[in-house]
């Protein structure tokens, strides 16, 4: 193989992407998604005053962490019934900190503090406040989940029956972060190779030097380069360094290879641009189909057919690490999913293009 020729077919290719508009607002769509949902969903100092109960057992810094962020009121109660007893009428949250929690963070214990969600509030308020409650948590040792946190609904005890932790940044998060993968993977990929058939540039090109496997090592590196720029951008954006950050970035990696993949497959199944249009809305939807209910129950039958999916595993693994739960044997076996589908798709793929190449 030929990385010189690689390499010219894929600067090539990123440079004229942009200048096909439908291949554009593939790339930009998932951004403005994200955008949008930003301003559904704002921080705690976009949001207005949102109070917070406190329930403080050892003079923690994280209460003066909470006093010293714009638009949050903190105020301190004495038990935690009258904590309860405000969260469920006044405050956005109340939070139970134990007695000694600064010492126990610093020594790496993990120590448990309980969080309860005043659920008649707004899902945006209630969504800002979990979000600020983990980045000051995380704040006090400057790495992640030095504490677990375990949210309830106010009203319900503390003890064996919390309220399932779902958050709905990070639900949207891993969303869009997936969209954007399929997008690029399942539209953008396919229409730079059924392009190049449409115009007949794709036979001069296997005239020339270029080989079949260097046009599509081509079109892949263009691929995972918007791919891995579009899921950077929306990373950074949500703050997605946060949590075990190496595991997000390998399932990312991953997810990328994987739609990029399916892209290079449907580009050697396909002939126009118009089999791409039709038939991209489907793979789009299959890919991101297991996204949606990463966070959520799932009915058994569903929870089955999903696993099928690899992009089911992509979400596991960004669900566990962006929430700094990651470990090794939580996550791979999501990433050899990942891997193990996206090995099956390129066999696929390279029957597909050397009968292309005949």
């Amino acid at each position: 193989m030929n990385w010189r020729i690689v390499a010219a077919i894929a600067r090539k290719d990123i440079v004229d992407a942009v200048k096909n508009l439908y291949v554009l607002f593939s790339l930009v769509l998932p951004v403005g998604v994200f955008l949008l949902f930003g301003l559904m969903f704002p921080d705690a100092d976009e949001i207005g005053t949102m109070t917070v109960a406190v329930y403080d057992q050892g003079d923690s810094r994280l209460v003066s962490g909470l006093r010293a962020v714009p638009g949050v009121l903190v105020l301190e109660v004495d038990s935690e019934e009258e904590l309860l007893a405000k969260t469920q009428k006044t405050v956005v949250a109340g939070l139970v900190l134990p007695a000694g929690l600064d010492a126990a963070v610093q020594a790496g214990q993990q120590p448990e503090v309980a969080a309860y969600l005043n659920m008649k509030r707004g899902g945006g308020q209630r969504a800002a406040l979990q979000r600020l409650v983990e980045q000051q948590i995380w704040g006090l040792v400057g790495r992640a989940e030095p504490a677990r946190i375990t949210w309830h609904a106010a009203g319900q005890p503390a003890a064996g029956q919390a309220a399932p932790e779902f958050q709905i940044d990070r639900y949207l998060l891993i969303m869009i972060v997936v969209m954007g993968l399929a997008m690029t993977g399942a539209f953008v990929v396919p229409t730079l190779l059924v392009e190049e058939k449409e115009k007949h540039t794709l036979a001069a090109l296997l005239l020339s030097p270029a080989r079949p496997v260097e046009v599509v090592m081509g079109k892949a590196l263009t691929g995972l380069f918007y791919s891995l720029l579009l899921a950077g951008l929306l990373l950074v954006l949500d703050r997605g360094w946060m949590g075990n950050w190496p595991v997000t970035l390998v399932a990312v990696v991953l997810g990328s290879f994987f739609a990029v993949t399916v892209g290079l497959l449907m580009g050697g199944l396909f002939r126009t641009t118009n089999q791409v249009n039709t038939w991209s809305t489907v793979a789009v939807l299959a890919i991101m189909a297991p996204s949606w209910t990463t966070m959520i129950d799932s009915p058994p039958a569903m929870d089955v057919a999903l696993r099928l999916i690899p992009t089911y595993y992509l979400g596991h693994a960004l669900q566990l690490s962006l929430a700094g739960e990651a470990t090794l044997a939580g996550v791979w076996l999501d990433f050899a999913g990942l891997a193990g589908g996206t090995a099956l798709l390129l066999a696929a793929v390279v029957w597909t293009w050397r009968r292309e190449g005949r």
